[in-house]
């Protein structure tokens, strides 16, 4: 074996053993960060569900702590390298001002995306409008909050334009009111309008699906409700009412379709006629006649 050779080779051991056990541990100690922070995220949902008081931010918490744990791990994989990490924080010290123009969106979004958290302003899974998008909240990270769409899209909108637009919660308690907008034929009488109003209210008190204000408890957001009918004024082609009812979030739509049918079934069957919009057409004669001359004087001139 030549002398180059021996050198080469012993060259390579000594960086082995200098650098490579340490590039093995550096990898193991990221991995038992990275496994720890899943762990721990386990404990504390666990503890949350014993406390019955489920996380709000579930997917916020996990990324906060698999932050934290990677960077502990890589503060003791610098200190292992022993890199002095001192001369490089001081050369940036020129570029310092630069740096932080460039991070300055990126700053405003993490800090406003504490601010969200903090202020509970937004929760993971609610059903909300943030600036005219709507959809659920899927994660709060940390510079973007993160929607679902109810057309399956996922948007990412940074935590800046979050806090400055207008936030529109769909369900903030378990129930909602819902307004439906009926009209009835003008040749009604005084006397069938009183019947209509009535089915109206009957099948608000009937439908199984529409809220009454049961199990009132302020702690599950449950409270006293009213569903009732009002004159909505004279429309068009209609005399109008509008029926305000409350549904709970599951019902939400199969209470709004059963109402709808019922509504439609029972004015049927009591000969209530729903109006439409209609549209006359009356061709006077005479204009008949100049349009049947004037096509007869160019068939005659194309002959």
């Amino acid at each position: 074996m030549t002398s180059e050779a021996t050198v080469t080779i012993n060259s390579f051991r000594d960086f082995f053993f200098s650098y490579g056990i340490k590039i093995i541990v550096a990898f193991v100690i990221f991995f038992i960060a990275y496994q720890l922070a899943k762990y721990v995220f386990k404990i504390i949902e666990a503890s949350a569900r014993k406390l019955k008081k489920p996380l709000k931010y579930p997917n916020t918490v996990k990324l906060l702590l698999k932050s934290t744990f990677l960077f502990i791990a890589s503060m003791i994989v610098i200190g292992m390298f022993n890199i002095n990490l001192w001369p490089l924080l001081t050369s940036l010290g020129v570029i310092g001002l630069i740096v932080g123009l460039a991070l300055q969106q990126p700053l405003g979004n993490f800090f406003s995306g504490l601010m969200i958290i903090i202020t509970d302003a937004v929760n993971e899974g609610e059903s909300m409008d943030i600036g005219g998008i709507s959809g659920t909240i899927y994660a709060i990270k940390l510079n973007h909050t993160v929607i679902d769409t109810w057309d399956g899209k996922r948007i990412y909108i940074p935590n800046t334009t979050v806090w400055s637009s207008k936030v529109t919660k769909f369900w903030p308690k378990v129930a909602r009111r819902i307004e439906m907008s009926i009209g009835v034929s003008y040749t009604l009488s005084a006397e069938d309008l009183k019947r209509a109003m009535k089915i109206f209210q009957r099948v608000l008190d009937e439908e199984p699906l529409v809220y009454k204000g049961d199990n009132y408890s302020k702690e599950a957001n449950y409270g006293p409700v009213s569903n009732y009918v009002t004159f909505n004024g004279f429309g068009d082609s209609s005399i109008n009412f509008t029926i305000r009812f409350w549904v709970l979030r599951k019902d939400y739509f199969d209470a709004v379709k059963n109402v709808g049918l019922a509504i439609y079934r029972e004015l049927n069957a009591a000969g209530i006629e729903i109006p439409f919009n209609q549209l006359d057409v009356h061709v006077d004669g005479k204009i008949e006649n100049v349009l049947f001359n004037d096509s007869k004087k160019d068939i005659d001139n194309n002959f």
